[in-house]
């Protein structure tokens, strides 16, 4: 973290959001000694962390094409696939989408727009680690089985991670429809109770949990975009703290 900060800090601003910056920087870090037995860092948590501490005004440089490995779901089984539709629609209310500042709990969630629900070819996917407890996104389904219990695992590849770090993880417990992150714009669509997959940093690791929010401190907005305060509490640790809204993603809803 002490480098990334020095890199932000530095005439390198701009270039610390190029993806191949990123992924040149986390190979660094993960050859380093004192991640000797740690998880592997990969290049989209480096690069949120520098979208989260540069200005909003930075030009944000557009993503590279992904790689072979990170290829959409491939076709699998009909009994795989309808686990795997079952959970990513498994969703809990309807999001909200307003550009006003408002403390009105009540009127933020009323007769706003709903997510449209996406073909499933065009379903992304995140699956949740048992070694961390965090989200990572999915970049291919590589097999699937039954438990002696009847449930369905499939075993995932983690983009930006190697075939070592491939795991078994539980359909319906631990793979779901990826989050998406929030423009400025969206605040409202975050109120308190609601589930967020939240960006937590510490001086070892910067990972994806899941958090639920506590309370809101609404804010009028300025040149920087949200400047809304959401407190959360993390499901994983029960640990809490106050983030902004770059640090959150929101889960997608239906009705």
């Amino acid at each position: 973290i002490a480098r990334m900060e020095k890199l932000v800090s530095s005439d390198r601003k701009e270039q610390v959001l190029v993806d191949s910056f990123c992924q040149k920087l986390v190979e660094e870090f993960n050859r380093s000694p004192a991640r000797v037995g740690s998880r592997a860092l990969q290049a989209t948590q480096v690069r949120g962390w520098f979208l989260d501490k540069l200005p909003a005004s930075t030009p944000k440089p557009a993503s590279l094409p992904t790689t072979s490995e990170e290829k959409p779901l491939a076709s699998e089984p009909d009994a795989l696939i309808s686990e795997i539709k079952t959970s990513a629609s498994d969703e809990e209310k309807v999001l909200a989408l307003d550009t006003s500042i408002s403390n009105n709990e009540d009127a933020l969630s009323a007769d706003l727009p709903k997510d449209k629900v996406p073909e499933f070819e065009d379903l992304q996917f995140e699956a949740k680690s048992s070694k961390d407890s965090a989200w990572y996104d999915v970049a291919l389904f590589l097999a699937h089985r039954k438990t002696s219990l009847g449930e369905v695992e499939v075993r995932v590849r983690f983009i930006g991670y190697g075939a070592e770090e491939d795991e078994w993880v539980n359909v319906r417990k631990a793979v779901r429809q990826q989050s998406i992150p929030l423009e400025s714009s969206e605040c409202r669509s975050i109120v308190k109770g609601d589930l967020v997959l939240c960006f937590k940093e510490s001086n070892d690791e910067a990972l994806h949990f899941d958090a639920h929010v506590v309370d809101v401190q609404r804010k009028q907005h300025d040149i920087r975009g949200c400047r809304c305060l959401f407190h959360v509490e993390y499901d994983h640790d029960q640990s809490q703290e106050m983030v902004n809204l770059k640090r959150i993603s929101r889960r997608p809803r239906y009705l």
